[in-house]
């Protein structure tokens, strides 16, 4: 009976735990076509448009997007997705 217990009472922990949290990642595109001021607030706007993004900082100067973004809501191929939609291909900075 002891062993029942505590083999229901190990599977009620790990069933409200629920799934592993996700993890806040941090990535910088590189932006083609940003030519003028009003490009920045477009890309960003794309972007913030994104289930799971957080935060978004758009450069002029460097054509660079860094997104920090939460990777079980989001991935890469989204950020991607949501630039190249708006007029402004973009791909992960090395």
């Amino acid at each position: 009976m002891r062993k029942s217990l505590a083999s229901w009472v190990t599977l009620l922990t790990a069933l409200m735990a629920g799934p592993a949290a996700a993890a806040e990642k941090t990535v910088t595109l590189n932006v083609d076509n940003m030519t003028c001021p009003t490009c920045a607030p477009v890309v960003k706007k794309s972007l913030a448009r994104v289930e799971g993004v957080a935060k978004v900082k758009v450069s002029l100067e460097t054509n660079t997007a860094t997104v920090t973004f939460d990777d079980a809501k989001t991935d890469v191929t989204a950020l991607i997705n949501a630039t190249t939609n708006a007029g402004y291909p973009s791909h992960l900075a090395k």
